[in-house]
């Protein structure tokens, strides 16, 4: 199993109703922490409600902007989470390789 425990956030917040992390379209650089951080906030307060809810540890995310941008907005908002994971590092992590016989 890739995962004992999967949560989503909040449906109206993710899929066709995901709000960008505060991190793509070149935001993406120390020089705009500021605007970043207050980018990030809707997507702050989709996990929040999750975290609050099950105690979520670890967040997964698709795209490697968000996985950089949680990572660097995390702290600004409170959170001290284990680890934010790329999709593929998970499944990756997951696979079972068998020696041949």
């Amino acid at each position: 199993a890739v995962s004992n425990h999967f949560y989503e956030m909040r449906e109206d917040t993710i899929r066709e109703a995901t709000f960008c992390c505060g991190g793509g379209g070149g935001l993406l650089t120390d020089d705009l922490v500021e605007l970043r951080v207050k980018g990030a906030m809707p997507r702050m307060q989709a996990l929040k409600e999750v975290v609050d809810a099950y105690g979520v540890t670890h967040m997964v995310a698709i795209c490697a902007i968000c996985k950089s941008q949680f990572a660097k907005m995390l702290p600004y908002y409170g959170f001290e989470m284990d680890q934010i994971l790329s999709l593929h590092q998970l499944v990756g992590d997951a696979i079972v390789l068998r020696a041949e016989h």
